[in-house]
């Protein structure tokens, strides 16, 4: 006989009774439940639905939904492009305006700081003019710039120490410009803070973004959602401990992704109860947050790939009414009242509603999978057994979703080689630069697919990061210390003497020693020489001279 619990009917219970026996049952149970004011129509419907969850372990055939895939790709705007550079890509995402946004409240909250604490006259700061446009893009790509060659302290960029000198910094800024401009460094208006609104301080870039991101890509069939952690161990309200997790304490963030091109579709960041999404009771707040994120994909035919996290058959029966596949491992308290039988390893088992499908698999453990849309099969991998050497064999649902599940970590893997991310006090800082990172890399991908071509990403960064510099870039200084002229190489390399080379005027040509003009070892005179070093391109008397130049630091 079969037992009901609850209301649920995913909570119904049943025995070793025949099918229709229980189906009967079950209907009994609904039918007295069912209120007397309830129409025929009602009544009927309610018993379909209830039979349509019952699990059973039958021919399962999943329905699937038709999908449009000639429209998948690259927005219109985009394809409309011919020969974009990789700064075209990233101005569609980081664009005039957002960076004029940055400018204005960064300028606003220097006076609005200088205000309230006004500097000491001798200070840096009290030398502060107001920031523009060119100058934060140029700052951009500074900050891009030390991702790519990191030093342990941030001053250490402008040291002129020998041995980790980097003279570009010293070219780009200013060290008691740039530090300023990091420590004024805004998003919004710190005179009108919302204090319920705890991402008030990065919402409208957070807000920019997410919009460009789901304009500039048409996505494929095949989406994942998983988390992402931004590394924060500071004080913060809707700090995340996740032990799975590379970095286990920092910001969460839900991810929506198209498996094909591995491209950023939307993102949630979670701040607790005030999370932005729109919540639904019945499925929860994981459930809500794959709504949430789905919604301009619904009623497409897209296919949805989940973990266990979010996973449950009310979520899956929604999707599916709402059009859409899903495919995800399940936590065994989400799927109702299953009885799977104990396997073997390798043999997989599994039950169904009209609907739905449960398939459980022994690998070195037990996997569970809930889906609607891969049969109860086993495929072949492109994987071979190595005692055998024969291809191995897994469930359908299972090599699918491997095939498409790892997009986002695929995403904050790449990113992790070349992140902004540095140690800073203001969390909004640190979550701008991760906003930064993944905006070059969607640019990165639009790049890709635009163009056809398969470059590294570093690549794309440097050059990025190159021509960033040659549109913004201006040769100003404030304050700081000259860059000296001393090149290292002079004391590591190997050098050769040779004679400088003869020009139209001169058959032998001379240059003037730079050792007996500026030595501080013994008096200081000009002298003409024949020979130099090729590698410093400097003149130097070969006896003596060489040497000295070579070997000593003060010569």
């Amino acid at each position: 006989m079969a037992t009901c619990r609850t209301n649920d009917p995913y909570d119904i219970q049943m025995d070793s009774a025949s099918e229709d026996d229980s189906t009967m049952e079950i209907d009994e149970v609904y039918s007295s439940e069912t209120d007397s004011s309830e129409t025929d129509d009602e009544i009927a419907t309610s018993k379909e639905q209830s039979a349509d969850r019952i699990w059973k372990k039958t021919a399962f055939k999943p329905h699937l939904f038709s999908f449009d895939d000639t429209n998948a790709g690259l927005s219109s705007n985009i394809n409309a492009m011919k020969d974009a550079t990789p700064l075209e890509f990233f101005q569609l995402l980081f664009d005039e305006s957002i960076v004029d946004l940055i400018v204005e409240k960064t300028n606003k909250y220097q006076r609005f700081s200088n205000n309230n604490t006004p500097p000491s006259p001798s200070s840096h700061q009290a030398k502060w003019t107001e920031t523009n446009r060119s100058e934060i893009y140029t700052f951009l790509a500074t900050i891009m710039l030390m991702s790519v060659t990191k030093k342990n302290k941030i001053l250490d960029y402008w040291s002129t120490d020998p041995m980790i000198i980097t003279p570009i910094f010293g070219q780009l800024f200013p060290r008691d410009r740039f530090l300023p401009l990091l420590k004024y460094l805004h998003f919004n208006d710190e005179s009108t803070l919302v204090n319920d609104d705890k991402l008030y301080k990065i919402k409208p870039v957070i807000n920019s973004l997410r919009k460009k991101f789901k304009s500039l890509v048409i996505p494929n069939k095949n989406l994942c959602i998983d988390e992402s952690l931004i590394l924060w161990k500071g004080r913060l309200a809707f700090k995340q401990y996740i032990p799975s997790k590379r970095r286990r304490f920092g910001i969460k963030v839900f991810v929506i992704c198209d498996c094909q091109t591995g491209a950023v579709l939307d993102f949630i960041v979670y701040t607790g109860l005030s999370t932005d999404i729109d919540l639904d009771q019945t499925l929860g707040k994981s459930g809500s947050i794959v709504l949430t994120l789905m919604k301009p994909y619904l009623n497409k035919g897209h296919s949805v790939f989940l973990d266990n996290w979010y996973t449950s058959s009310r979520l899956f029966e929604k999707l599916h009414e709402l059009k859409t596949g899903a495919c995800g491992t399940v936590r065994r308290n989400r799927v109702g009242p299953v009885k799977l039988d104990k396997l073997r390893k390798g043999d997989f088992d599994y039950n169904n509603t009209n609907n739905l499908m449960v398939l459980k698999w022994q690998d070195k453990r037990e996997v569970i999978m809930l889906c609607t849309i891969h049969k109860p099969i086993m495929i072949e991998t492109q994987k071979s057994d190595w005692r055998t050497q024969k291809l191995v064999e897994k469930p359908e649902c299972i090599v699918h979703y491997n095939r498409n599940m790892g997009s986002v970590d695929k995403t904050d893997m790449q990113i992790s080689f070349v992140e902004c991310l540095r140690k800073t006090i203001k969390w909004y800082k640190k979550f701008f630069f991760h906003l930064l990172d993944l905006s070059t890399f969607n640019a990165y991908i639009l790049f890709k697919v635009k163009h056809k071509k398969s470059i590294p990403f570093g690549d794309f960064r440097r050059e990025l990061i190159r021509q960033l510099i040659e549109s913004y870039s201006q040769p100003r200084r404030i304050g700081g210390r000259p860059i000296t002229n001393d090149n290292p190489i002079r004391l590591t390399a190997r050098h050769f003497p040779s004679q400088v080379p003869a020009t139209a005027t001169q058959k032998n040509a001379q240059r003037d020693c730079i050792v007996c003009s500026r030595t501080n070892r013994r008096e200081k005179k000009r002298k003409k020489t024949r020979y130099q070093c090729d590698v410093c391109d400097v003149g130097l008397c070969v006896i003596g001279c060489f040497e000295d130049y070579h070997t000593l630091k003060h010569f």
